[in-house]
């Protein structure tokens, strides 16, 4: 990397929030902890392609104002205020993604069925009405049974999906981090994540040697998070 990875605890820095993207509680957690926290930095979990698509589905969208479905990456992003701010984006590409899955693949092919066959991403509409009543838990254990379901029949799409993207999502949270740290600046990170992502994140920056591991095991190139750059306007 870089920047090397320092023995820190880099959960000190960084508070992850786990979410269920475009619910109403999301976004409301979202807003709260914007308030709650005032990060100096905020880190979501897209990349370029898609945080432009979702600025430009919500700028173009009519009941942008009074929207409860918004995307809570986009509501932390609106709820920094008329601040200057640094937004992260962290994640892989979707095109990373689809190319990592296929290269992994035992079977040239099978790896796209494999990847819409365990829609994982998005929780069931019931399972939304139980994130929305607060039900966290029991929306996460459902969430957890497909994974492991996932691992088995499909570790490989597993393998990209979860480990590979939790790696250098926080690999990427570590070199911001340590950037600001050598600068001397205060940091206090707020990380926007699927729900999935935030055990495995939070393990690697509480043992950063692990990062580097991970990395190496998972043949990932270290490339740093994009930034977003806000800037007041008086």
């Amino acid at each position: 990397m870089p920047t090397e990875i320092l023995d820190i605890n880099y959960n000190d820095y960084v508070s992850l929030l786990g979410t269920a993207h475009f619910t109403r509680r999301s976004l409301l957690e979202a807003y709260d902890a914007v308030e709650r926290l005032k990060p100096t930095d905020l880190a979501i979990e897209l990349d370029l392609q898609r945080f432009q698509l979702l600025n430009r589905s919500c700028l173009s969208c009519a009941q942008r104002e009074r929207c409860s479905g918004r995307c809570e990456f986009i509501g932390a992003t609106d709820a920094l205020g008329n601040v200057d701010a640094n937004i992260w984006l962290i994640d892989m590409s979707e095109r990373q993604i689809a190319e990592r899955i296929q290269r992994f693949s035992p079977s040239p092919g099978s790896w796209w069925f494999s990847f819409v066959s365990f829609p994982i991403w998005e929780a069931r509409d019931d399972e939304v009405d139980l994130w929305e009543k607060g039900l966290k838990n029991e929306v996460l254990k459902r969430h957890d049974q497909r994974l492991e379901i996932l691992k088995m029949k499909a570790p490989h799409v597993w393998r990209v999906l979860i480990d590979d993207r939790n790696a250098l999502m926080a690999a990427r949270l570590s070199w911001i981090v340590t950037q600001a740290l050598i600068k001397n600046k205060h940091i206090a990170m707020l990380a926007l994540t699927g729900a999935a992502h935030v055990n495995g994140i939070s393990k690697l920056l509480s043992s950063p040697a692990h990062i580097k591991e991970e990395l190496r095991r998972s043949g990932l190139n270290f490339t740093p998070p994009r930034l977003i750059r806000r800037v007041r306007v008086n």
